[in-house]
């Protein structure tokens, strides 16, 4: 493989990470809040068997079934709408492995009743920080630790809003 063709390629797979993060996973969510259960599929056959899961607040979720059952049953349980935003992507690819950083805003409304005890439309803000392997050419969310730094009602979001730097 030329120089031109390995930086082409190296490109393309930074691409297909975003895409990953943006449509498969996002997106996918919001459909799956949503009531699309037609969406769980697209995100489980991006999950790497041994998959982790750390989310502010959440236990550890280890496993493709903790994880799917976190994103399919918790998250619609507390969520009746959700629209993701990430940006500002930082990626850095070593062969079949990455990692990233991604910023994250999304406005959501929470579910009457919720588990949280939130009540209406908030914000959750804070980052992704993620890793991702490659396997049979698909890449695949190896981790996913979620960063949220505030996770409250709007009356009450940035007032006590504070950047996180780990979970545990």
């Amino acid at each position: 493989m030329s120089d031109i063709e390995a930086r082409i390629d190296h490109l393309e797979q930074l691409e297909a990470i975003r895409r990953l993060k943006h449509h498969t996973y996002c997106r996918c969510v919001d459909r799956v809040v949503a009531g699309d259960t037609g969406a769980r599929a697209e995100i489980s056959a991006h999950l790497c068997e041994d998959v982790v899961a750390d989310f502010t607040g959440f236990p550890l979720m280890e496993g493709r079934a903790a994880v799917e059952s976190f994103l399919f049953e918790h998250v619609p349980s507390v969520l009746a709408y959700s629209q993701h935003r990430v940006m500002n992507d930082v990626i850095d690819r070593d062969g079949d492995t990455a990692t990233a950083l991604w910023y994250l805003d999304c406005p959501v409304v929470f579910r009457d009743g919720n588990a949280l005890g939130i009540h209406g439309s908030a914000m959750i803000a804070g980052r992704y920080e993620e890793r991702y392997r490659r396997e049979d050419g698909v890449w695949k969310f190896h981790r996913i630790t979620a960063l949220l730094d505030t996770v409250k009602a709007f009356a009450e979001n940035w007032n006590a809003a504070v950047q996180l730097e780990t979970n545990r």
